[in-house]
């Protein structure tokens, strides 16, 4: 009977529509992310060629490039099974407000759990005495 169940629950399985759609939208999403990744490849060097000649960072690529980066994250989440929404173009075009919070080096020492102080130890005054080899003669006594 168990062996029947298992069966019946892998042919249920092969059989639901919604399994095979998703793999199709997961060949989609994987196909729009390799598109992603030329075009992030391309934002990287202009933004980087951008900082070497004028010296400061384009604004506008810089939020070009949050929202691919953004991107890039909903479709891995998607996936990887960690959500059901879909990304772009299934839903609207990520924002370039970033998703975690932009931490500074004082924003950390901030937030770093202090760790608790070591008490102090102390040395020892006196020599500790190191024990001298025994000879031939004193193994014979012991035993």
């Amino acid at each position: 009977m168990d062996k029947q169940e298992n069966t019946d629950e892998l042919k249920n399985n092969l059989t639901d529509g919604n399994v095979w759609k998703r793999l199709l939208f997961m060949i989609l999403f994987t196909m729009l992310y390799s598109a992603a990744e030329v075009v992030l490849a391309v934002v990287v060097l202009y933004q980087f060629l951008s900082l070497l000649i004028t010296g400061n960072k384009n604004e506008k690529v810089l939020s070009f490039g949050a929202q691919i980066s953004t991107y890039a994250y909903q479709v891995f989440s998607y996936l990887t099974f960690n959500t059901e929404d879909k990304p772009f173009p299934m839903s609207d075009w990520p924002s370039d407000k970033p998703l975690t919070e932009k931490v500074t080096p004082k924003a950390a020492a901030r937030r770093a759990p202090r760790k608790p102080t070591a008490k102090k130890t102390t040395t020892r005054k006196t020599p500790v005495k190191k024990p001298t080899p025994k000879s031939e003669g004193d193994k014979a006594v012991d035993n």
